[in-house]
């Protein structure tokens, strides 16, 4: 649903309708006072929206957030999971393992409405429900587009942030699984909580724009609207497997197509005629199971082992939860600073200590595996040296260790030349050859004309932007969560010279091992067995 058909429907606004030249009237943070629990952090935002209603505003356009330090540390997924009737909503964390370290660890100075204390704490995570303004399209995501966002963001007002996700490849037809994300989707929270290192704050945005018909008596009344279906009460979440029965699995494609596919892309590698270097090809799981999949609990498991990796989920009006535990940065910007990473090949773990260093030099020596990894570190470096003044590559070349699996690594850092070249970035590094391949528009026609599946947001870039800073992961390690669908799973693995069709599909295997081993295996009884396919 876009335009007007979105707002009758889910009665909000779409920033991508406004004109991004004009900049709204009016962005502010308003911080009350600290208090000990959620339940009275909504006790105190329901009395200040009260008072907001008497006293409204005299422009015609602006967003104000109002947020409510917490006492306690409180996790943001454990918040947002009683949330589950509260659409659209979106869940974001950063590397947990990297506190000194570029990314997800926003320093905030937060006063009290006198503005005489303050103090700083780190972001973890955050999770909303609700949207003050939401962003989409069914076109691919343009200047336009990325303006109509900044224009209700600013540096003064940090936390105020737009969330979300862009397809893969929006030339693409959209399949109906897929269809309420649009070609890309993007939210800022009516309500948010924010996990802090040590406390933890609850939120609320109000943005209004008469233009766009949406006044500020309309977003007081979707904001109140919202607020009387938020849970206070958070509940532990186990952060084990489910338990699920699944009843089949399905892969498009089998492994027969796969076979097939891998060797028809080796064929256009090793062509003299073809400029193809490196395509990166895909697999689709489709998993039913025998209730409906919890995707706020799914990716709680996730984060288990999700050291040093990114968590989300991001989830439209009557739409799937698109929801990853992805290691992979394609960007963090902040201010003109950038970094980016090169991230290839894939081995596994070791058992041992001596089998993992070994696997560990097995994956430096690899001439096959060098050349994967070189493709994606030197195109993002180019890339970046586009709009950078200076990069720095370091390290070039070392193994990024995660729990299941192993990858070759680089970090990639520069300078931007102007904040507007954070549109031209984002662009042209996604998609990065790690999802996609090089020359990056033969690997794009390759993959369309070969995949059989809609990726949709699977291997996009997902994340945020704010005022002064920006953060996007590439949206690897994913699952497309439906009800009463079960899930889709979605893998790849990059096919270079040297590839060979069995070795690419144990990958696929591994990669998907750390969203299958939560759904613990079960044969129900009176199904059909030979139309289950056992994971271990």
């Amino acid at each position: 649903m876009f335009g007007n058909e979105a707002r009758r429907a889910v009665a909000w606004m779409n920033g991508c309708e406004g004109d991004p030249k004009l900049p709204v009237g009016s962005i502010e943070t308003r911080t009350l006072t600290v208090v000990p629990s959620p339940s009275k952090a909504m006790e105190r935002l329901n009395v200040a929206i009260r008072e907001l209603k008497c006293s409204p505003p005299p422009l015609t356009s602006g967003i104000l957030r109002l947020q409510v330090p917490i006492e306690e540390q409180i996790e943001a997924i454990e918040w947002l999971h009683p949330q589950h009737d509260n659409l659209p909503r979106c869940f974001f964390s950063g590397r947990r393992s990297r506190a000194n370290r570029n990314g997800f660890n926003l320093l905030m100075d937060i006063g009290n409405e006198n503005g005489d204390t303050s103090f700083t704490n780190n972001l973890v995570g955050v999770a909303g429900v609700g949207s003050a303004v939401f962003f989409q399209q069914l076109h691919p995501f343009s200047y336009h587009d990325w303006r109509s966002i900044k224009r209700f963001l600013s540096p003064k007002c940090p936390l105020i942030r737009a969330y979300g996700a862009i397809r893969f490849d929006a030339t693409a037809n959209i399949s109906p699984e897929w269809k309420a994300f649009g070609s890309f989707c993007f939210m800022v929270p009516q309500v948010e909580f924010d996990e802090l290192e040590g406390s933890s704050m609850l939120a609320t945005t109000i943005a209004w724009d008469n233009a766009l018909s949406w006044t500020w008596d309309e977003a007081i009344r979707s904001l109140e609207t919202t607020m009387q279906q938020i849970a206070s009460v958070v509940v532990k979440l186990k952060k084990e497997a489910s338990g699920e029965s699944i009843l089949s699995k399905t892969h498009v494609p089998n492994k027969t197509h796969w076979d097939l596919a891998v060797k028809k892309a080796l064929q256009a590698i090793n062509t003299s005629t073809s400029e193809l270097v490196k395509v990166v090809l895909a697999r689709s799981s489709r998993i039913l199971t025998a209730t409906n999949i919890d995707p706020i609990a799914w990716l709680a498991c996730l984060q288990v082992e999700g050291e040093d990796a990114y968590q989300f989920c991001l989830q439209p009006p009557n739409g799937p939860a698109f929801v990853g535990n992805t290691p992979e940065l394609l960007f963090h910007r902040k201010w003109l600073s950038i970094s980016s990473e090169a991230l290839a090949a894939t081995r596994a773990r070791g058992e041992s200590r001596a089998l993992d260093l070994q696997i560990e030099h097995d994956l430096l020596s690899s001439p096959k595996d060098h050349l994967e990894f070189t493709v994606v570190r030197e195109n993002i470096q180019n890339k970046l040296e586009s709009v950078c003044d200076r990069v720095v590559v370091e390290p070039k070349k070392t193994v990024r260790k995660l729990p299941r699996i192993q990858h070759l690594y680089a970090q990639l850092t520069g300078n931007l030349r102007k904040e507007d070249d954070e549109f031209k970035i984002l662009s042209s590094l996604h998609p990065t050859p790690a999802v996609c391949g090089l020359p990056k528009e033969a690997a794009r026609l390759f993959i369309s004309e070969t995949e059989m599946f809609d990726r949709g947001m699977y291997a996009g870039p997902v994340g945020w932007f704010g005022g002064g800073e920006s953060e996007f992961a590439v949206g690897i390690r994913s699952a497309l969560v439906e009800k009463d669908s079960g899930a889709l799973i979605y893998a790849g693995a990059g096919i270079v010279e040297g590839s060979n069709p069995s070795s690419e599909w144990d990958e696929l295997e591994l990669k998907t091992s750390q969203c299958t081993k939560l759904l613990q295996l079960e044969v129900p009884r009176h199904s059909n067995v030979e139309n289950l396919e056992i994971i271990y």
